[in-house]
């Protein structure tokens, strides 16, 4: 029994499903020269999955050449029974996504192995052939720059500039759907704040820490889809994304607060 192997064996009987499908893909990938080494991330290397939960996979392939996507698939499609597949690019890389009918799900990304420094915090290398994911590394995403917040924050500004714009034209839902846009940048921005690692994912970052936490009121972003609902919606959006922005950074503000705050009061005016 290998170290990959190993590891897998220790997942309880609730991880069963997630357990099967991650030895088959190992045992899989062992037998390929092609592939240098196999890592696993995300709930369940971190050992807070559940029957539920993905399998996050990184798959390094040696040389300058990928190996086909016909050939991963067909490799994923052998597995157990499919569902369905996708494949696509995600930052560039192609990007796997299979549900089994079992319940189980792979979202599985292929790139160079020479491409990584190590293994990222938190994973566990299931296959590493030449020892390069036996040190931890730092991701770009594992934190966010200064860069990053100031971005997130005038995303969300820029959001909710268009939920005032939409509520104008009597476009609830599209002002429903900035109003979500606006959340996210809220949750990443509250996840710097916090510490989090990988504050990019927002919320889901948020609630794999070990001390889940969402800023207060947060529950009255979700709008009813109705003119009132959206605006008083954006309204608490708009006083988070300040808070969260502040959260994050102190000094982190933009004149577009008070913009948007001037365009949704106004829009406040007219319906009262």
């Amino acid at each position: 029994m290998n170290d990959g192997q190993s590891w897998l064996s220790e997942l309880g009987p609730e991880l069963a499903i997630q357990a099967r499908l991650a030895n088959v893909l190992l045992a899989a990938v062992e037998v390929d020269a092609r592939w240098e080494w196999l890592e696993l991330g995300c709930s369940v290397a971190k050992g807070r999955g559940d029957s539920l939960s993905d399998l996050d996979l990184g798959l390094g392939y040696a040389g300058d050449r990928p190996p086909p996507v016909e050939d991963v698939s067909d490799m994923l499609r052998g597995l157990g029974n499919v569902v369905d597949l996708a494949v696509g690019l995600w930052d560039g890389v192609p990007r796997w996504w299979v549900q089994y009918q079992d319940g189980g799900q792979i979202d599985l990304v292929a790139l160079p192995a020479t491409s990584r420094a190590g293994r990222a915090p938190g994973s566990v290398a299931l296959l590493d052939r030449k020892g390069r994911l036996s040190r931890v590394f730092t991701p770009d995403t594992l934190s966010a720059s200064p860069e990053d917040c100031r971005s997130w924050l005038l995303d969300g500004w820029e959001a909710l500039s268009n939920v005032a714009k939409y509520l104008h034209r009597g476009s609830v839902l599209e002002a429903i759907e900035q109003i979500h846009r606006a959340r996210t940048d809220v949750f990443r921005l509250w996840a710097v704040g916090e510490g989090v690692d990988y504050p990019v994912f927002g919320l889901t970052s948020l609630l794999d820490a070990a001390r889940p936490s969402v800023p207060k009121g947060i529950e009255l972003t979700y709008p009813t889809t109705d003119d009132p609902g959206a605006l008083a919606a954006a309204s608490v959006t708009a006083r988070l994304l300040a808070v969260a922005g502040r959260h994050a950074d102190p000094h982190l503000h933009s004149p577009m607060e008070e913009f948007v705050g001037r365009r949704l009061d106004e829009l406040g005016g007219d319906t009262a």
